[in-house]
């Protein structure tokens, strides 16, 4: 039977090697995201929840909805030459720091949109200011 080190050392590297957004340099933050995540979860639903279960539902919760989302043009253009990858855990800070200070969960879209607006570069951040506008409208 593999130990929890195993498991997380196996599923990280899959992650790696699987997605065409994180590299080697990336598996602490990838390990520390999935721990994180796996905490909250267990806290939400009152379990402790596995390491298997936990990347699953990071994948599905988290990882997922916001790589599609920044496939957005404004964060494109917002952040013009960056690593996808530090982009991506700079939006799930993003994205929980707005759900604390909003005291609720908080739309992955909207969050995307209020960094790219908030944070981003060039005719990127001004679009998405235009949208965020909008959408608060």
């Amino acid at each position: 039977m593999k130990t929890n080190d195993e498991l997380k050392k196996e599923s990280i590297e899959y992650l790696i090697k699987s997605t065409d957004m994180f590299s080697a340099v990336d598996y602490k933050r990838l390990e520390a995201q999935i721990e994180g995540h796996r905490y909250f979860l267990g806290k939400d639903l009152k379990n402790p929840i596995t390491w298997d279960e936990a990347v699953y539902s990071w994948m599905g919760n988290i990882y997922l909805p916001i790589s599609e989302v920044m496939e957005n043009w404004t964060t494109l253009m917002s952040f013009p030459g960056r690593r996808r990858a530090d982009v991506f855990f700079e939006l799930c800070d993003h994205l929980y720091f707005l759900s604390l200070q909003k005291q609720s969960d908080v739309n992955i879209y909207d969050a995307v949109l209020d960094y790219d607006a908030n944070y981003g570069r060039s005719i990127g951040r001004i679009l998405a200011r235009m949208f965020n506008g909008r959408r608060a409208a």
